[in-house]
């Protein structure tokens, strides 16, 4: 709870500094409908990639993929990653929404990368899905995307239910709600 209240500061200097957001998109951010209506788009645009989850998030919309490959995402992004990222930019791209990226990864034995730790290397590959989506012809602006890796410091509940899936994945977090609420 106590991270919660945390990241929520965060993201309200982050987002709403001068030059992030103005009142109209703030006014978007906070709207109720935000969540139904993006949730209902992200749903849609994602149904026939099987690789894609799209849940609710008390911040908003959460797009979420697996990394099943950590070692080559850390050097060169990997293929199914790199096409799960172009396609995240395109649904970006419709809505003013900021976004985070986030990168956690509980497991990883590569070789050759030394001894980074697995927040070290999952900020490297959230640094680089970031830099994807943000390149000179990227569709999106600056202001709206910011990165971050947690390696294994905010683990995914299994659950019977989710059957321990995406231990290793992006979670692409759509804010629609800034206050956590």
């Amino acid at each position: 709870m106590k991270l919660t209240k945390i990241i929520t500061a965060l993201v309200l200097i982050l987002f709403l500094s001068p030059g992030h957001c103005s009142a109209q998109e703030f006014a978007h951010i906070l709207n109720d409908s935000c969540i139904d209506e993006l949730y209902l788009d992200a749903k849609e645009t994602f149904k026939k990639n099987p690789s894609f989850e799209v849940q609710r998030d008390p911040r908003g919309i959460l797009l979420r993929f697996p990394l099943n490959n950590i070692c080559e995402d850390f050097y060169k992004i990997s293929s199914d990653t790199y096409k799960n990222i172009l396609s995240t930019e395109d649904f970006l791209a419709k809505i003013k929404n900021p976004a985070i990226i986030e990168v956690h990864i509980t497991k990883s034995s590569c070789k050759g990368i030394g001894d980074l730790k697995n927040w070290e290397i999952s900020t490297v590959i959230a640094n680089k899905l970031e830099s994807i989506i943000l390149t000179p012809k990227g569709k999106l602006p600056r202001k709206r995307i910011s990165s971050v890796g947690y390696g294994e410091f905010l683990p995914l509940k299994n659950t019977p239910n989710n059957g321990s899936k995406y231990t290793n994945r992006v979670d692409i977090i759509i804010l629609c709600n800034v206050s956590g609420e």
